[in-house]
């Protein structure tokens, strides 16, 4: 027996009552059936039939008993992925009722299918149209056209549905084509990637959705919902045969969420991924993931998806090519309306092999596309990229040539890459393709990370600032992009991915025949991609002897530069807002420090002498221009502060400070400054010191959603302290409203006068929090790392924690109540993670080193996180 006929008469059987409770066990007896059949491997296409053949059952026995209050000609039409019989356990159910004339319309009718439909807990979209109505809908509203296109009868008048599906598609405008297409290009432009990280298997591109905007343009075309002939017209059997095994493996991706969760979910984020692995059947193999080999099916089988329907489309909306605007390019090679054609096809590459590298550099240099029947001859000659193609010299100079171009390299290199030709002349990259990380940082996968890391890099050359110049007066273009390309190579081998992609790099160069200082530099590239970054992001930027060191990995000016915007296309392709101004603020005065250094060709002064030096240099601007007791304060006031404060601080800041702490009295314990500056505000808080003094202020900044991004402690001899935080609002707006300053005042007020506990004040404002720290769970523990070669005078304790608005005020407490001070903190968030690093030392001033202390140290602080 069906499921229908099985429903039937289950219904036939079942006790009387409402009838929404009657059919809520039988519907979800037939649901349980059908994910039995999921489990066991049933087709994706085949399992969204089934339950669309459930969903029938219950509206038809639901329609049974409404019909009775129908008036006049009338017909149930089951519209969108319902009208397909394509639905997910847990989609959206959506009726269409159709009458002949106005008057027919009685809304008993309606509400009587509609109730016991809500009754049951599905979501329902509905409406009720005349044949009129259908006609001025299709005409004004592209979305109502696409729904009613999918309509299928699923009880009523015969006639009038024929009647409804004849006055559609003879209103269905000429545009709508177009329109599909439009769309379509639409999300390409915003770059919805295929290969994100945590797709949508029904909206993402290359996801379900995509088929059936091409079937609905398949539809316009043919003024009819029948059009299994018309794909023949635009797809080969081949390619329909591999859309067809795709949609199955959507399907039953989407059907595993569905199921997984008991609630309709069509995301696949970092939490689902294994469990939705595990019920698909994926096994981990080595050091892979289950995940990871499922998510590389996953995107493997949305590009086809991507890829055939761009295809279609292309061919669907394509005009007949006009030969009088061709352009002669070789003997058998021939531009035509922008694209590239080749008269003799396969042995065109087959005579010599290289043009397959050449024709890219073609159309790169003239600004034109492949051709369709281009594209497909380069993959079925693929086959000619062998070991002596890799290794040629003519190979190696025109793919060089193809790097140093000041156009279209990015999207050259995308080409090859989509045609398979750049994997299989450099294999290291190819291991890349659809190569899942399966981290919360990254949201693509590695090689279209590294591809949009190539995009940004060559949209320097048409921006401006400090970055775009530094970019245009980079030498060895082509080895920067090549360094872009291969800073993740390692990658696929699972290690440790700088080291082997340091390996891999030096047997490409060895292969390809690059100059010693061609492989020098790219292997240098590779090694310190992620150096500039780390440093910039946590360590202090005034030690400059830390400056120093690292501006002793350079050869030279040439090496710092590319480093540099090798590191911005790193970050900046790990999602679309992993850069911001405070990133590059920072990457630019790594980089300008380290030039300074490169460029001076010497040591730079040590801090005691460059804070002298800078001593000097203020009294002489302030001398004459202020009263002399005014300058003896000046001078008293850095010189009981260490030596850094100078080298930190300008003048102006200087001053501020100081006129900040003679404003401290008995009456007036603390004062706070806000600066506006590029990125971000800067809050200077002035007062005496006391215990815990850090954690208090960040606990006001903390109950004010305030982000912080760098904190700085300056204690003067005398006690008094003045600690400047530079801040975020919460939503990454660099300066904060005047209400939230006043209430930063007001909090800090509370805390230092120790009229309210931090803790209290954290304890009662930390259910804000509470939703936004169920979203950002991932599970992974907290880690606390020591260094103590980084810094001559301090401590450095890298951690790594679940983000949250009150952390940087539990470490203060956590590290205060251990009676250890904090110098400096750096704070850097990615994708939920705190990475902070905080500069320490003891109660007496001086550096941690001993092994047992610090394990205790790291033990409470772990503790104190973890809980």
């Amino acid at each position: 027996m069906g499921l229908l006929e099985d429903f039937a008469a289950k219904l036939a059987d079942a006790p009387a009552g409402p009838l929404g409770e009657t059919l809520r066990p039988l519907w979800q007896e037939a649901l349980a059936r059908v994910e039995a059949e999921h489990r066991v491997g049933r087709g994706g296409g085949d399992v969204a039939r089934d339950i669309a053949v459930a969903m029938d059952a219950v509206v038809l026995a639901i329609y049974q008993r409404a019909v009775g209050q129908a008036q006049g000609a009338h017909a149930l039409v089951a519209l969108g992925g319902y009208g397909r019989s394509e639905m997910a356990p847990y989609s959206d159910v959506d009726l269409l009722f159709l009458f002949k004339k106005d008057q027919d319309k009685v809304p008993e009718f309606v509400s009587g299918v509609l109730n016991p439909l809500w009754d049951m807990g599905f979501e329902v979209g509905h409406s009720s149209r005349t044949l009129a109505e259908v006609a001025k809908f299709a005409r004004a509203d592209l979305e109502s056209c696409t729904a009613m296109m999918d309509g299928r009868l699923l009880a009523g008048d015969e006639v009038l549905f024929a009647e409804f599906q004849q006055r559609l598609y003879k209103k269905v405008p000429k545009r709508t084509i177009g329109q599909l297409d439009a769309w379509r290009r639409k999300r390409i432009e915003a770059r919805q990637s295929v290969q994100l990280l945590d797709p949508n298997v029904k909206e993402s591109p290359g996801g379900l959705r995509e088929m059936q905007v091409f079937e609905w343009a398949l539809k316009a075309k043919a003024k009819s919902s029948e059009i299994d002939e018309l794909w023949g017209q635009y797809l080969s059997p081949a390619d329909i045969e591999s859309l067809v095994r795709s949609r199955a493996f959507l399907w039953r991706i989407r059907h595993a969420l569905h199921f997984a969760v008991g609630r309709k979910r069509d995301v696949l984020d970092h939490d689902i991924k294994p469990q939705i692995a595990t019920d698909l059947g994926y096994e981990g193999v080595g050091p892979e993931l289950a995940a990871e080999r499922f998510m590389r099916d996953y995107y493997l089988h949305a590009s086809t998806v991507y890829h055939l329907v761009e295809l279609g489309f292309n061919r669907l909306t394509r005009k007949p090519r006009n030969s009088s605007r061709s352009m002669y390019l070789e003997r058998g090679v021939a531009a035509v309306d922008g694209e590239i054609l080749l008269a003799d096809g396969e042995e065109y590459f087959a005579e010599k092999p290289v043009r397959l590298l050449a024709i890219f550099l073609t159309a790169q240099m003239k600004n034109l596309e492949l051709s369709e029947e281009v594209q497909r001859t380069v993959r079925a000659c693929l086959h000619l990229v062998d070991d002596r193609f890799r290794s040629s010299a003519e190979a190696r100079d025109i793919f060089l040539k193809i790097l140093k171009r000041k156009h279209r390299t990015a999207l050259t290199l995308r080409r090859l890459h989509e045609l398979g030709v750049l994997g299989s002349y450099l294999p290291e990259f190819g291991g890349l393709t659809c190569l899942v990380q399966y981290d919360i940082y990254h949201i693509y996968t590695v090689d279209e990370h590294t591809l949009i890391a190539l995009e940004n890099l060559e949209a320097l050359g048409q921006q401006q600032g400090r970055m775009s110049a530094v970019f245009a007066e980079v030498e060895r273009r082509d080895l920067l992009f090549f360094a872009v390309l291969l800073h993740d190579v390692g990658k696929w081998k699972r290690d440790d991915h700088i080291a082997r992609g340091m390996e891999m790099t030096a047997e490409l160069g060895e292969r390809m025949g690059l100059s010693e200082e061609e492989r020098s530099m790219l292997h240098f590239l590779v090694e310190h991609h992620q150096d500039m970054m780390l440093i910039s992001r946590r360590r202090d930027l005034e030690d400059y002897e830390m400056i120093g060191e690292f501006a002793g990995l350079f050869a030279n000016m040439e090496w710092l530069k590319v480093l540099y915007l090798v590191s911005y296309a790193d970050l900046s392709a790990v999602s679309p807002d992993a850069w911001t101004d405070w990133q590059g603020a920072l990457l630019w005065e790594l980089y300008y420090k380290t030039a300074e250094q490169l460029r001076s060709g010497m040591q730079m002064l040590e801090e005691k002498q460059r804070a002298r030096q800078l001593l000097g240099e203020h009294l002489e601007h302030l001398s004459g221009r202020w009263p002399a007791l005014k300058v003896v304060q000046f001078q008293e006031h850095v010189e009981s502060l260490p030596p850094r404060y100078l080298v930190a601080y300008d003048r102006a800041q200087i001053e501020m400070h100081l006129g900040m702490s003679t404003f401290l009295s008995e009456e007036c314990i603390f004062d706070v400054e806000f600066v506006e500056q590029e990125g971000h505000t800067e809050i200077a808080v002035c007062t005496r010191d006391q215990r815990q003094l850090m954690a208090k202020i960040c606990s006001a900044l903390a109950v004010n959603d305030i982000n912080i991004l760098h904190a700085d402690v300056n204690t003067r001899d005398d006690d008094v302290v003045l600690d400047v935080f530079q801040v975020t609002d919460v939503d990454g707006s660099p300066v904060l409203p005047e209400w939230k300053k006043e209430r930063v005042r007001e909090r800090l007020a509370e805390v230092i006068s120790l009229r309210t506990k931090a803790r209290e004040l954290i304890e009662g404002y930390s259910h804000n929090w509470d939703r936004r720290r169920k979203q950002q769970q991932y599970g992974q523990p907290p880690q606390a790392v020591f260094d103590n070669r980084i810094s001559a005078g301090y401590t450095v304790v890298d951690i790594d924690a679940q983000d949250d608005v009150g952390l940087l005020y539990t470490i203060a407490y956590l590290l205060g109540e251990m009676d250890l001070d904090i110098h400096m903190a750096i704070i850097n968030t990615v994708a939920a993670r705190a990475q902070d690093a905080f500069y320490i030392v003891d109660g007496q001033g001086q550096k941690i080193v001993n092994y047992e202390v610090l394990d205790g140290v790291r033990q409470r602080l772990l503790e104190g996180l973890a809980s």
